[in-house]
């Protein structure tokens, strides 16, 4: 059974890597996102779940079956382990990790590993979505650490030049994602509408008191 995922794993990160689009090179660390902002996990331990779950006031988690917040040891085989020291996010044996916004971002990205085989070319597909759940950058790259490693891995973000980001995912085989970072969502223009008109509102309170 575990072969049979393989196969498809692998055909998956193939068909991606050949029809999707990669349109910048990736960022490899948080400042360079100007993050505002970090999830690190360790407000959950052990959490089975496919989502969505809010892991910050503007982030919802999704995830596939297999999924788990709060996760505290995963033997990614030939790229070592993680394990205690560090809660962290893990997907299924073949799965997706989502993180979606609740407005638009323009930058995010996690430290991050995978289950690797020297026998097999396993690799991680990470991508950001637009508004209407379209991808509008994707970026196919192999994480290779050492088989007696603990907790490395590699810092893999996208940073956009305006705020288009309504989702970012991270595939692959047995995903682990730790201090996922982003710079903090800008609020819709609904959003802005309805903070301007309670600004309106407290400004005219105020008038109208100071009038009496």
């Amino acid at each position: 059974m575990k072969l049979q995922l393989l196969a498809v794993a692998l055909a998956a990160t193939a068909a991606t890597t050949l029809t999707l689009p990669a349109h910048a090179v990736l960022v490899n660390n948080a400042a360079a996102l100007g993050a505002t902002s970090l999830v690190d996990f360790e407000a959950y331990d052990g959490l089975l779940t496919s989502g969505p779950v809010a892991v910050a006031a503007d982030v919802a988690f999704t995830g596939d079956d297999g999924s788990e917040l709060g996760a505290y040891i995963r033997d990614l085989n030939d790229n070592g382990a993680w394990g205690v020291g560090n809660h962290f996010a893990a997907s299924g044996f073949v799965g997706e990790l989502r993180f979606t916004f609740n407005g638009l971002s323009s930058g995010a990205g996690a430290f991050v590993n995978h289950f690797a085989l020297d026998v097999l070319p396993f690799s991680m597909v990470v991508s950001a979505y637009g508004d209407n759940n379209q991808i509008i950058e994707t970026h196919t790259m192999m994480v290779d650490t050492a088989f007696d490693s603990y907790n490395e891995g590699v810092f893999l973000g996208i940073q956009r030049a305006s705020a288009d980001i309504r989702s970012i995912s991270f595939k692959g085989v047995g995903v682990v994602v730790h201090n996922f970072a982003y710079s903090s969502p800008v609020p819709e223009t609904g959003t802005w509408a309805l903070m301007l008109a309670g600004l309106a509102g407290v400004g005219f309170l105020r008038t109208r008191q100071a009038a009496r």
